[in-house]
């Protein structure tokens, strides 16, 4: 069948039907080189087999999708982000309401994401929304553990997503809590300036430890390389930001390589705390608004760049991200395995497209286009404890995967060039 006839029948193609690509470029998201001549063959939602093209004929009324000349990844997979916060100034929609999330989560499918990590400050508005529509899928932590909510978000419809503890008591209650409210990992964000009595790191520790009694997989947000350290010992599986406050030494990363440690830079949230003063060329990128909800753009050319402009701070946060640069390239150099946390969806980071340009940071970082693809796919499943069902296209595993028009080992900016995106075999309206 014709590609075009492919995309048309989008809306109405269902996960209990059969599709054979066929004649593609595998990249199946191990990090093993690509398999060209493969034909991927979907059946109820999964990977059914995955032969050389011409091996095995097409099932009976299976949709055959020629995708000679094209790749083929697994989903995209991020492990932090925020759907249904950032609203329209000229949209009737509120922060976190079901429509506001759908919107969101169709977004990220757009980009080739198809399954997001997000925290849920008002959890029946996220199931109603995952039940009303085929979307991408989400994971959650339902909220994140702190000793306080960011000063900047205080007042604000993202207060809500925090999880104030002032005690190691009162963390591990909050992860009892967290659990039972379904949270399928556990997430602590170091939100409190460092003091003589680093509270930060004892309920973190607490965080953690409860979190792995619970059997829970636990992740700590983090710049400071101390408190990750502190963190990993615990029992943190993953790292899910940049550390910048100092350059990684070799016993560090040994001490994360033997702990098998999950690290996530989000290197393009640093990024956007000093990125927009200089009107970078991608803010006009037609690709970014396409993720933009109507209003935000003039607000990015206009109040944002002037803020960055006139901040004080812009010089240390351009050199911290420089860290955060170095110390993923050595991270990866040594063996880490490197996962997707682009905080799409928090203020000025924006669904789909904030994964993309986290693509490009960490390639400009020194990561090969084939060691991007892999933390996308099975290095995110693995930071979310889904590395059995996700994250890459073998037999057995869901059949989340993306064609794209173009080989993205070329040239990591062919991550944007789609052809179709299935989410558990069902073909999704780009």
């Amino acid at each position: 069948m014709a590609a075009a006839a492919l995309l048309a029948h989008g809306p109405s193609l269902h996960a209990e039907g059969a599709t054979l690509i066929r004649d593609a470029l595998l990249i199946d998201g191990t990090g093993r080189a690509p398999q060209p001549h493969s034909d991927i063959l979907i059946r109820d939602g999964r990977i059914a087999s995955v032969t050389q093209t011409g091996s095995a004929a097409a099932p009976a009324g299976a949709l055959v999708v020629d995708a000679t000349g094209k790749a083929v990844i697994p989903g995209i997979i991020n492990i932090r982000g925020l759907a249904g916060l950032v609203r329209s100034p000229e949209l009737p929609q509120d922060h976190f309401s079901q429509g506001s999330i759908l919107r969101h989560l169709a977004s990220y499918v757009s980009y080739g994401v198809t399954t997001t990590a997000t925290l849920a400050p008002q959890p029946a508005q996220l199931r109603a929304a995952q039940s009303a529509a085929k979307t991408a899928r989400v994971v959650t932590p339902v909220r994140t553990i702190c000793a306080a909510a960011p000063a900047a978000f205080r007042g604000g419809a993202l207060e809500s997503a925090f999880e104030t503890v002032r005690t190691p008591k009162a963390a591990r209650r909050a992860v009892d809590n967290l659990v039972k409210a379904g949270a399928e990992f556990i997430e602590f964000q170091d939100t409190v300036t460092v003091g003589p009595d680093d509270r930060n790191r004892r309920l973190a520790v607490a965080t953690v430890e409860r979190a792995k009694r619970r059997r829970v997989p636990a992740a700590i947000v983090t710049h400071r390389a101390g408190l990750a350290r502190a963190a990993v010992r615990a029992g943190a599986r993953v790292v899910s930001a940049s550390i910048h406050d100092l350059e990684l030494g070799t016993e560090l990363i040994s001490e994360f390589v033997a702990l098998g440690v999950i690290y996530a830079p989000a290197l393009f949230a640093e990024s956007t705390g000093f990125a927009y003063e200089d009107r970078p060329a991608w803010i006009d990128d037609r690709y970014l608004r396409r993720s933009l909800p109507p209003g935000i753009s003039g607000q990015l050319r206009g109040p944002v760049q002037v803020t960055q402009a006139l901040d004080p701070d812009r010089a240390l946060k351009s050199h911290r991200f420089d860290v955060a640069r170095h110390n993923l390239r050595k991270l990866a150099e040594a063996g880490v395995t490197i996962a997707l946390a682009s905080g799409s969806g928090f203020p000025l980071s924006f669904e789909g497209y904030a994964d993309y340009r986290e693509a490009v940071l960490m390639t400009e970082a020194g990561l090969s286009p084939l060691e991007v693809i892999k933390a996308f796919s099975g290095g995110s499943a693995a930071a979310l404890g889904i590395d059995r069902e996700s994250g890459a296209i073998l037999p057995g595993r869901a059949a989340d995967v993306v064609i794209l028009n173009a080989n993205p080992l070329d040239n990591i900016h062919h991550l944007r060039d789609m052809h179709a995106v299935f989410v558990a075999g069902t073909l999704m309206p780009l």
